[in-house]
C-alpha cells in the first residue's frame, strides 16, 4: 500500500508542477501557437476594444482602449490600455474563443499590485497576485490546465500587448482538483486490496 500511495503522490505532484501561474516571465510561452500584437487591425486612438480580435482568438470586456504606445519592454506599436477620463477601470477580462491550456501576455504598470485569475465557465480555477512594473520580466498568464478567460484586477493604469495563445484544448491535462480525486481513488483501491489480502 505504501508503494501505491507514494506513486499516487508523485503523480499528483508532477501534475501540480506542470500547472500554474506565469508571473514575471521575460518571454511568456516558450512556443505559442498564436501571438496577437494588436497590429493586426488599425483602430482610432482610444477606441474601446471588445470583439475586434475575436477572429484571432480573444475578446475583451469593455474597459480597454486601443492605445498605440511604445518605449516599454515587450510593448511596441499598437497596444491596449485602460486609459480613460477619471480613475483607471479596476477590472478587465480576456475571453478566449476556444479553451486554452496556456496563455500569456505582456503587461506594464507603475509597480502596482494586480490580481490574475484563470476562469473556466466563470469559475476561478487558478489565481495569483503580484506587483506589475515597467521592467523586462513582464509576461503574465497561466499554463498547464484548461481555462477560457483571464480576469485582471488592479487600481492603476496599464498597457497590454503580445497576447500569446496555445490554441489547443488539452483534454489530457487534468485540473488540479481532478488530480487530487485521482490520487484519492488510487489510495482507496490500495486500501481495498490490502483489506482483501488480509
Amino acid at each position: 500500500m505504501k508503494k501505491t500511495l507514494i506513486a499516487a503522490a508523485l503523480l499528483a505532484a508532477t501534475q501540480f508542477a506542470q500547472a500554474g501561474a506565469i508571473s514575471h516571465s521575460t518571454t511568456g510561452l516558450s512556443s505559442p501557437a498564436t501571438t496577437i500584437s494588436f497590429d493586426e487591425h488599425v483602430l482610432g486612438a482610444n477606441d474601446t476594444v471588445t470583439t475586434e480580435w475575436a477572429a484571432e482568438g480573444v475578446s475583451f470586456t469593455p474597459f480597454l482602449r486601443y492605445t498605440p504606445q511604445s518605449g516599454f519592454p515587450n510593448i511596441t506599436g499598437a497596444t491596449l490600455g485602460n486609459f480613460s477620463p477619471g480613475p483607471a477601470p479596476t477590472t478587465f477580462e480576456l475571453n478566449f474563443t476556444t479553451v486554452q491550456s496556456a496563455a500569456a501576455f505582456a503587461m506594464v504598470s507603475n509597480s502596482s499590485i494586480w490580481s490574475f485569475e484563470a476562469l473556466l465557465g466563470n469559475t476561478v480555477v487558478e489565481s495569483f497576485t503580484t506587483s506589475v512594473s515597467l521592467g523586462d520580466d513582464n509576461f503574465y498568464g497561466f499554463s498547464g490546465f484548461n481555462f477560457d478567460a483571464i480576469r485582471v484586477s488592479g487600481d492603476d493604469y496599464m498597457l497590454l500587448d503580445n497576447v500569446q495563445l496555445n490554441n489547443v484544448q488539452t483534454s489530457n491535462v487534468p485540473e488540479p482538483a481532478s488530480m487530487m480525486l485521482f490520487g484519492l481513488g488510487l489510495a482507496g483501491l490500495a486500501a481495498a486490496r490490502r483489506r482483501k489480502q488480509a
